[in-house]
């Protein structure tokens, strides 16, 4: 049978029905079948090694037939690799475009076959690359002429994998996660967590001696630390304290190595729990910060007991920085050893003024006995 080129017929009438494109060249379907189709998801600047092939790329009008249209010569623009021939068509594109090309694509198989020509493809699908669409938990795949997703049969083995690993995302407890095999850890809600093979995933209460932490999520993990159990509170707090200048290195410090926790019980105003006490931090909407201490009331010289409400510590205008360094200074004890010391300056005071009183009496008494006796001399009785 002698099959005829769409080439052939058409070629006139495409040239003229393209003459207002904008593309460097136009791609036959007959021609792909030593050329490589890729499907791509999102962007095409998304996919491994674009920066590699990004000067290689043109836009290239890729041209296919409806002949059940009077209007029956269609085409797509396509991203076209010179070097390598290479079409890149995004995915959300393909099905209505392929519902078309593929008729070309296997009239072009069949002129080569005719022509004696040996082909490694049997099928206008296998000119078609999905590898940039597969996931690990579907495939894609060609059927009846339409990319699908269909769901990948998983062994039993990654099940129970997939499993452990879900499972110690779930609890709480843990809030650091790595592969085995990995240096740096995560915050459960960082990306790079899927990217970790089920059957090397771990999970720990406290940061992995040896590993360090992952860039992109290591302000989250830390506020996760200085949040919890009240995680939901993380973006409310992370705004304040971002509007406060607290950067990761200080988050770190103040949540590890002094323990801080922190929450959001009204707008505007940050509450901070330290060692021993709670604090209030108002003023954000003002841009002028002042530090708030709970109320206490003492039951014996170095005992006290918490009781509601806040005084403000008067500690007005300065930066959150030196205010949480305040918080982090505060004990009770030290707070007693500052009133102690302020009442023995107190008594040192009021010693030294008596001592000075009584320098003073003794000089006056001196001198008065001193007139007394001249007075005797030059007046006897």
């Amino acid at each position: 049978m002698d099959v005829k080129s769409e080439k052939v017929f058409y070629e006139k009438e495409v040239n003229e029905a393209l003459a207002t494109v904008d593309a460097e060249c136009i791609l036959w379907g007959e021609d792909l079948y030593d050329m490589q189709v890729v499907l791509y998801p999102k962007k095409i600047a998304l996919i491994p090694g674009y920066e590699e092939i990004k000067n290689d790329l043109v836009n290239a009008a890729l041209v296919y037939f409806d002949f059940s249209r009077e209007q029956y010569i269609k085409s797509s623009i396509v991203r076209f690799d010179w070097e390598r021939n290479i079409i890149y068509i995004a995915e959300k594109n393909f099905n209505a475009i392929w519902r078309y090309l593929r008729r070309s694509v296997d009239l072009g198989i069949r002129i080569q076959k005719e022509n004696g020509a040996e082909l490694p493809i049997e099928a206008a699908e296998d000119v078609v690359d999905l590898f940039l669409l597969q996931k690990k938990g579907n495939e894609a795949v060609i059927r009846g002429g339409q990319l699908k997703h269909v769901a990948r049969e998983i062994p039993e083995e990654e099940k129970l994998a997939q499993g452990r690993k879900q499972s110690l995302l779930d609890q709480r407890k843990y809030k650091y996660f790595y592969a085995a095999d990995g240096d740096v850890f995560h915050d459960k809600d960082c990306e790079s967590i899927k990217e970790i093979a089920p059957e090397s995933f771990m999970a720990s209460d406290h940061m992995p001696e040896g590993l360090k932490p992952c860039k992109k999520c290591k302000r989250r993990m830390f506020l996760r630390e200085a949040c919890s159990p009240y995680v939901k509170q993380i973006p409310y707090v992370d705004q304040l304290l971002s509007r406060g200048g607290i950067m990761d290195l200080h988050l770190e410090r103040f949540v590890y190595e002094e323990g801080l926790k922190f929450k959001v019980d009204h707008a505007d105003e940050l509450t901070v729990k330290g060692r021993e006490d709670t604090w209030i931090v108002k003023g954000f909407d003002k841009n002028y910060l002042s530090l708030w201490h709970n109320n206490y009331v003492k039951t014996a010289p170095r005992e006290r007991y918490i009781t509601q409400g806040f005084h403000n510590q008067k500690m007005n205008g300065k930066k959150l920085y030196s205010l949480l360094e305040y918080v982090c200074g505060y004990t009770f004890d030290k707070h007693l050893a500052a009133e102690d010391r302020a009442e023995q300056a107190r008594l040192d005071e009021i010693k030294a003024e008596e001592e000075r009183v009584k320098r003073e009496s003794s000089f006056i008494y001196r001198i008065k006995a001193f007139w007394k006796r001249l007075l005797m001399l030059i007046f006897p009785e």
